[in-house]
């Protein structure tokens, strides 16, 4: 008898448990549509070009600024510019933010 009722309530639980995922089925279909938007977000003259990533070759230190502060130093791999040059220095997206690399004779390539 013990074990009619152990599989009993056991079904029982199955069974509410199933409508309770059913029931949070049917709610998350639901769906709000995103409001229509008279005018684009970005204008045809705002549209940005990088430049295309350059390779390091060998270890590079990161500056805060040209000819600042050390922060760190990056291994060979190639780097994305943020498009920002000032003579042979070249600004790139870290993971500290934006640094400052020394490049030599650099020319943004957009090809």
């Amino acid at each position: 008898m013990k074990k009619f009722a152990a599989i009993t309530a056991s079904l029982l639980v199955s069974a509410a448990l199933a409508t309770a995922a059913a029931a949070a089925e049917d709610e998350a279909e639901t769906v709000t549509p995103l409001p229509t938007l008279e005018e684009p977000i970005i204008q045809i003259g705002e549209t940005v070009i990088a430049p295309n990533p350059i390779e390091l070759m060998s270890i590079t230190n990161l500056y805060s600024n040209p000819k600042g502060d050390v922060l760190s130093a990056l291994a060979p791999q190639f780097v994305h510019p943020t498009g920002q040059v000032i003579d042979d220095w070249v600004e790139i997206y870290t993971w500290l933010g934006k640094a400052w690399i020394m490049v030599p004779n650099y020319v943004p390539d957009y090809s």
